[in-house]
């Protein structure tokens, strides 16, 4: 089937979308332990649903790397594996800390529950090195016309690699746009992430021939 790298992209965007609907976004980075407390205490199933659907995520976007990583040749396919790897391996351990404050939610200490809330916060801003290392070598062979990849996605990975790299300085922020787990993460940088992977879908659903 000639579309399946596109409909593993559309079936990863919708399972992360899904997630997002059956639980509200968590507390802010400048929230207290009090209130992370009563945010998992009254969204834990919610959450447990939403990181079980991120899990199974995960097989449409190994599927739809793979496919990526074969239009690749030398040097750029072990950079995108890694960066891979980087990105589903941080998303699992950013998991684990959701999973393990809803586990038991009545039970939970606000300082505990707010210091390991601050640990998880930081997956986002980690996890921009990661993508960047994903999407370069792709935007890269687009750039060269290889692979059979589109011009266009070079330019649409040049300024998603931007963006990403500008999204690193969320590792200094505190508060407001630039927190770290903020509006910049989670908003700007997924919103353009999933539009990247839509888009490398799309383009790697073509023949491998044909050329725009």
């Amino acid at each position: 089937m000639k579309r399946w790298p596109l409909f593993a992209a559309i079936a990863y965007v919708v399972l992360l979308f899904a997630g997002l609907v059956v639980v509200p976004a968590a507390p802010e980075a400048t929230a207290s332990g009090a209130r992370i407390v009563r945010y998992y205490q009254d969204h834990a199933d919610g959450v447990r649903l939403a990181m079980w659907l991120g899990a199974w995520s995960t097989v449409p976007l190994v599927v739809l790397i793979a496919h990526l990583r074969s239009r690749l040749a030398g040097t750029s396919r072990d950079v995108m594996l890694l960066g891979a790897a980087g990105v589903v391996v941080t998303t699992i351990v950013w998991s684990w800390f959701n999973l393990g404050l809803a586990l038991h939610p009545s039970t939970l200490d606000p300082h505990v529950a707010r210091t390991l809330t601050d640990v998880s916060d930081y997956f986002g801003p980690v996890l921009t090195v990661s993508i960047v290392l994903l999407i370069a070598p792709i935007g890269l062979a687009a750039w060269r016309g290889q692979g059979g990849l589109p011009r266009w996605l070079a330019w649409l990975t040049a300024m998603f690699a931007l963006e990403q790299s500008i999204e690193t300085l969320t590792v200094f922020g505190k508060r407001g746009f630039i927190a770290p787990g903020g509006p910049m993460n989670f908003m700007l940088g997924a919103g353009l992430y999933l539009v990247w992977l839509i888009s490398a879908g799309a383009a790697a659903s073509r023949p491998v021939g044909e050329l725009a």
